[in-house]
């Protein structure tokens, strides 16, 4: 029975492993990546840069733009137009690392431009040439940008952007088959920590009793965050959660309750578990998925729209399992201690 689970289980994971990376893989509709030193004397900067994007169908797009310029004092423009000259987006920044949102596009050729920008007066001019009325936040007077120009060499790293909304949704897909394979991998290390040839876990009356109350204290701890939310919302204190985060996050900190009350009571582990094995998969399992936390915390992906992203999932899971391990590890000290 055990070799069977562990057979299918292995397969799945791997059917699910390639469907999901398929699916993950980029399908941008157009995407310019490049860095680039240059010089400015008495205030003239080099020839703006012009790209030409062609679309083949109608349809939902989102546009992703990022750049920075060191040293700051100068900004850098970025137009895109149709063929008419009709402008689709235009903004400016020293640095940025923004998502559009869903833009209606046509098929057809776009334009899209470059324009470093030196002085005010300049930043004014190219924005003279844009009819803003339409705007969502039009260019109002006294809004100039601060900026502290001086003449000298200035790096420019750009990344652009452009995928069809449908693309996202495959994405999204991707991250169900990436919760599938998560499922049946816990179901393999469930199987190779088994002493036995049954995949039933084995706790003795003692053990079931406590680990009972173990869950009662995690709903317990569940209902206690649920309400403590609810009444910080209700006080429009601003919290970096969205509903779905919200409710992960509960449930993890439910699960830490539970983990760590059935640790310390002995009643975690089975009779039938190699703990050993467990404990490896919880070190690696916790030490990946904070890795993977922190790279999107460095990389600027953790927090959207000052809310917690979906990535922010990794880090939750990375500390629970790592809290786990230091239940763990207490709890052999203490244990080591009662037998002197």
């Amino acid at each position: 029975m055990k070799k069977k689970v562990i057979a299918i289980s292995v397969l799945a994971v791997i059917v699910a492993f390639v469907v999901a990376f398929l699916l993950c893989k980029p399908k941008y509709n157009y995407m310019v990546d490049f860095e680039e030193n240059f010089v400015v004397e008495n205030g003239v900067a080099q020839e703006e840069m012009e790209y030409i994007m062609v679309l083949a169908e109608d349809g939902e797009y989102v546009m992703d733009a990022e750049w920075k310029i060191e040293p700051s004092g100068m900004l850098m423009a970025l137009s895109i137009v149709d063929e008419t000259g009709k402008d689709v987006n235009t903004f400016s920044a020293h640095w940025i690392d923004m998502n559009s949102g869903v833009m209606e596009l046509p098929a057809g050729k776009y334009t899209m431009t470059l324009t470093p920008i030196t002085s005010v007066e300049q930043w004014k001019e190219y924005f003279a040439k844009f009819d803003t009325s339409d705007w969502d936040e039009p260019v109002e007077e006294g809004e100039e940008p601060e900026m502290e120009f001086a003449d000298g060499e200035y790096k420019f790293e750009f990344s652009f952007k452009l995928e069809e909304r449908g693309n996202l949704n495959i994405q999204r897909m991707a991250c169900v088959f990436g919760a599938i394979f998560g499922v049946i991998l816990v179901v393999i290390m469930v199987a190779v920590g088994q002493k036995d040839n049954s995949m039933k876990q084995n706790y003795d009356e003692r053990q079931e009793l406590l680990r009972g109350r173990g869950a009662k204290y995690g709903l317990y701890t569940m209902i206690l965050l649920s309400f403590v939310l609810y009444l910080l919302e209700g006080a429009e204190v601003p919290i970096p959660l969205s509903t779905g985060m919200s409710g992960s996050f509960i449930s993890f900190c439910g699960i830490g309750v539970y983990a760590v009350y059935c640790i310390w009571k002995d009643a975690y582990f089975a009779l039938n578990h190699r703990v050993g094995v467990y404990i490896g998969i919880f070190v690696v399992g916790g030490l990946i998925n904070l890795v993977i936390g922190i790279g999107a915390c460095l990389g600027g992906t953790l927090i959207r729209d000052n809310r917690l992203s979906s990535q922010s999932l990794n880090l939750f899971c990375g500390i629970l399992m790592l809290v786990v391990c230091v239940a763990l590890i207490l709890k052999k000290i203490s244990s080591d201690r009662e037998d002197e």
